[in-house]
């Protein structure tokens, strides 16, 4: 009996899960989760979401399933990479920092020649993305920590880099390959070049746009699509996340009203990491939101605007404590996110910027929650400014742009790591 269950059992991600599926291995210890039985019938919704969120990939019985399995459900999407016990953070943060410098000069560069009606460098564009689909493949979690240096003075060529980095990480979490990932991440980085033709009044102006002044900003993805089309060098895809990141599912988004299935995945992607980024993002006229009421926000707006299945599986790829959040452990101390694994959710890896006792750590240290699940574990997210913990210094020190001592929190580097 035990053979023939085998025979029948497929190993499939918990994005590909239905109801009537029979879940009989999960990826994490059935301990860990609030199910009382090994092996059940996936029932009710909230089992279905409560996997979902604790669980990357599952093992289906298709003979005791109610429902068709089918033979490689979900093979489309890869497995993440082994949790390390002693990651090389610091290197991996410093090597993203680099690629992100590049990008973000390229994309000053490409809007200052777009005013001065020079033409575009596609080329360069391609070989920093290039550099970022490398720097996600070997560590997705260092370049998430990247797109947290922000800095609302110059806003839209952040926003740039930032969605790009969002979007190849999102995607790759989907499972799609690299020249995929390529051509998709091209488009997140040029999604808002037709900004450039946006009069500043309007593109930084505080509170509500008229009429007038939203149909002028709306003309960005039709101005970007055609001033990048002509080159002849951009993929079908790239132009289309171009033109359509602002559609939505429901078809009120714009240029071209379009709706559901008409709208690929990949550009719907692009739009997901392009709202979260403006949402979490310091502008001139108002303070960003805290990534968790954010990915609140978009959740409940997703059944309209990107699906709610793509939004979710984005909720699991940015993690319950998104990368970079500030968090509060059981024992007072305070740690920023630097790991947002599917696997562990509920236990990241932080590194800790200030004791129990609230003193700042005078040794950089880094705490895998998963590990000392019995002694260590998240019991809120805090906002920086109710603590006093300067996040951006930290992030600048990790990253290797500012040196130990030259601003207000100092966490030196050790080998250990």
């Amino acid at each position: 009996m035990r053979g023939r269950g085998r025979m029948t059992e497929r190993r499939m991600t918990t994005d590909a899960l239905r109801l009537g599926m029979y879940v009989s291995r999960l990826d994490r210890p059935w301990v860990e989760t609030p199910f009382l039985f090994q092996g059940f019938i996936l029932e009710r919704e909230e089992d279905l979401q409560t996997l979902r969120s604790l669980c990357r990939e599952v093992v289906v019985d298709a003979e005791r399933s109610r429902v068709h399995v089918p033979e490689a459900a979900g093979a489309r999407r890869r497995p993440e990479p082994a949790r390390t016990s002693k990651p090389v953070f610091r290197e991996a943060v410093q090597a993203a920092a680099r690629a992100r410098g590049r990008g973000h000069r390229l994309v000053k560069r490409l809007f200052q020649d777009i005013r001065l009606g020079r033409s575009i460098d596609t080329e360069e564009a391609q070989a920093v993305v290039a550099e970022m689909v490398d720097n996600i493949t070997r560590d997705a979690d260092a370049s998430l920590w990247i797109t947290n240096l922000k800095n609302r003075d110059e806003y839209t060529s952040l926003h740039c880099l930032n969605v790009c980095v969002l979007t190849l990480a999102y995607c790759r979490h989907l499972g799609y390959e690299r020249d995929e990932l390529e051509r998709i991440g091209l488009g997140a980085l040029l999604h808002d070049v037709g900004k450039a033709r946006v009069p500043k009044e309007i593109l930084n102006k505080p509170g509500r746009l008229s009429d007038e002044e939203f149909a002028v900003m709306k003309r960005h993805t039709v101005d970007g699509y055609e001033m990048l089309s002509g080159s002849g060098k951009l993929s079908d895809l790239t132009l289309r996340i171009v033109r359509s990141h602002h559609e939505r599912v429901g078809g009120q988004g714009y240029p071209d009203g379009l709706a559901g299935s008409d709208i690929p995945e990949p550009v719907l992607a692009v739009g997901i990491a392009d709202a979260y980024d403006a949402l979490t993002s310091d502008r001139p006229y108002k303070d960003g939101l805290a990534a968790e009421k954010a990915l609140g926000i978009l959740h409940k707006e997703a059944p309209r605007e990107f699906g709610a299945e793509l939004m979710e599986g984005f909720i699991r790829c940015v993690g319950i404590y998104p990368i970079g959040s500030l968090v509060e452990l059981d024992s007072g101390a305070l740690g920023l996110v630097i790991s947002a694994e599917p696997t562990h959710r509920l236990f990241p890896r932080v590194l800790l910027v200030r004791s129990p006792n609230g003193q700042t750590m005078q040794e950089r240290r880094i705490l895998d929650l998963a590990a000392r699940q019995e002694t260590a574990r998240v019991r809120r997210v805090v906002q920086p400014r109710d603590t006093g913990v300067d996040v951006q210094a930290v992030m600048l020190m990790e990253s290797g742009l500012a040196r130990a001592g030259s601003l207000p929190v100092d966490l030196p580097g050790t080998d250990d790591q």
